[in-house]
């Protein structure tokens, strides 16, 4: 898997596998777009624990300073090795060395459900990380003023995120699901899938995963995988908010969704999202 342009202090540093793992399988996404339902779906496929804390010894999330290979997994005669990320190059700096990912499953989302569950991620309601992002705190989604998601939402719609610095691994949304599309699109091992499709059709995107990356699936195993996913992301009102297609509807005015269209209709088009 060839890697965009390095950092400057992994510059020189050629790229590697993953010592003791005989497949690094990449769950890349922009964040809020359904990374943590893909973790709970795949560990239910190859059989990982099903409690939160023990799957995300396997899944590791490298945002939260977890190491890649530290429990590999042995599944349909390989040694697996996973990890999660939110930037937009694949590769990880780890020890000195540049690891690439054999395989990339890249989930993304309707912009605008990206959009307001990330405002309820940096709301009191989880993070209590609007008031650092934004300039101001809330502790709620419903408790914004409609000044305050004018505001909020005027920024997303021009930059395609809450952070348009340069520096910012994640770059926009629009910029992330593009960048892997294009590494598909020169024959790359990328795998895309969307949020609406597996609750649209949960069977037949599964086993599109299951056929990337060669896994085996039981014909009776496909309830088990949908029940163990459910019930480890099942809603909370809190990380796991709403967990359903269309939530932006009812916070944004039509305006504003007309208004999101108008600026970016032929990317959503191209994503397969139609009014």
């Amino acid at each position: 898997m060839p890697c965009p342009e390095p950092t400057a202090d992994a510059r020189q540093i050629p790229p590697a596998g993953m010592p003791g793992c005989d497949l690094l399988v990449g769950l890349l996404s922009f964040p809020k777009s359904g990374n943590t339902w893909l973790r709970a779906i795949l560990a239910g496929i190859i059989g990982l624990p099903t409690d939160r804390g023990r799957m995300a010894e396997y899944l590791v999330d490298i945002h939260m300073g977890q190491r890649i290979g530290q429990r590999p997994w042995r599944f349909a005669g390989r040694t697996w090795c996973f990890y999660k990320s939110h930037n937009m190059d694949p590769c990880v700096v780890q020890d000195g060395r540049v690891i690439h990912p054999d395989r990339i499953l890249y989930i993304y989302r309707h912009p605008l459900d990206v959009f307001t569950s990330y405002l309820n991620y940096l709301s009191g309601n989880v993070t209590a990380l609007s008031g650092k992002v934004f300039g101001f705190a809330f502790d709620r989604v419903e408790d914004l003023t409609p000044d305050q998601m004018e505001q909020l939402f005027r920024r997303f719609l021009i930059h395609g995120t809450f952070d348009p610095r340069a520096a910012n691994p994640f770059g926009n949304l629009f910029d992330s699901i593009d960048r892997f599309r294009t590494l598909q699109a020169q024959g790359q091992p990328v795998h895309l899938l969307r949020y609406e499709d597996l609750s649209d059709d949960f069977d037949a995107t599964v086993q599109g995963i299951c056929a990337f990356l060669e896994l085996p699936l039981d014909p009776g195993a496909m309830e088990r995988i949908r029940k163990s996913s459910d019930r480890l992301t099942s809603g909370d009102g809190r990380f796991f908010w709403k967990r359903k297609v269309g939530t932006h509807a009812s916070y944004l005015s039509a305006a504003q969704i007309d208004r999101f269209w108008d600026r970016h209709h032929h990317r959503m088009r191209a994503l397969g999202y139609a009014r």
